[in-house]
């Protein structure tokens, strides 16, 4: 009599286990539950960005830590007032050379202001950059003929 209600119990719990949804259900992989596949992306995706550790100085350690990083910024600053300086002095001399142009040549001048609404290579097309490019000018480019048959 044990045996078979045992045997019935197994039966009745086969049963539903075969109408369960097993993707739906919560896996016993992990406490929070869900799929393991769905933790790793979440730990992925969303883990907190790694700090590197705080490094505690002592006294004078500290102050020449200081020390060396407002001499760092102070260089900085100075690197970057130089340069805005060195563009204002463009700017103003590129303005100077304007008025020069509009006194001498009223026509040279209002060419000079034309924008040319069509693309001229390789002048306009390249990005403007602080520096020239390190690989040059390639020399032994040849445009494609045109051949008509």
């Amino acid at each position: 009599m044990l045996n078979s209600m045992r045997i019935a119990s197994t039966a009745r719990s086969a049963r539903i286990l075969c109408h369960t949804r097993f993707y739906s259900t919560p896996g016993s992989s992990n406490s929070s539950g869900g799929d393991a596949r769905l933790e790793v992306i979440r730990r992925v995706l969303f883990e907190p960005a790694r700090r590197e550790a705080v490094i505690k100085l002592e006294d004078e350690t500290l102050e020449q830590h200081e020390t060396i990083e407002r001499a760092w910024k102070l260089h900085r600053m100075r690197i970057r007032e130089e340069r805005e300086r060195s563009l204002e002095r463009q700017f103003r001399a590129m303005h100077a050379a304007m008025n020069e142009l509009e006194k001498t040549s009223d026509r040279l001048y209002k060419g000079a202001l034309v924008k040319s609404r069509h693309m001229t290579y390789p002048k306009q097309a390249k990005i403007p950059t602080e520096t020239p490019s390190t690989q040059g000018w390639d020399y032994s480019f040849k445009a494609p003929s045109e051949t008509t048959a």
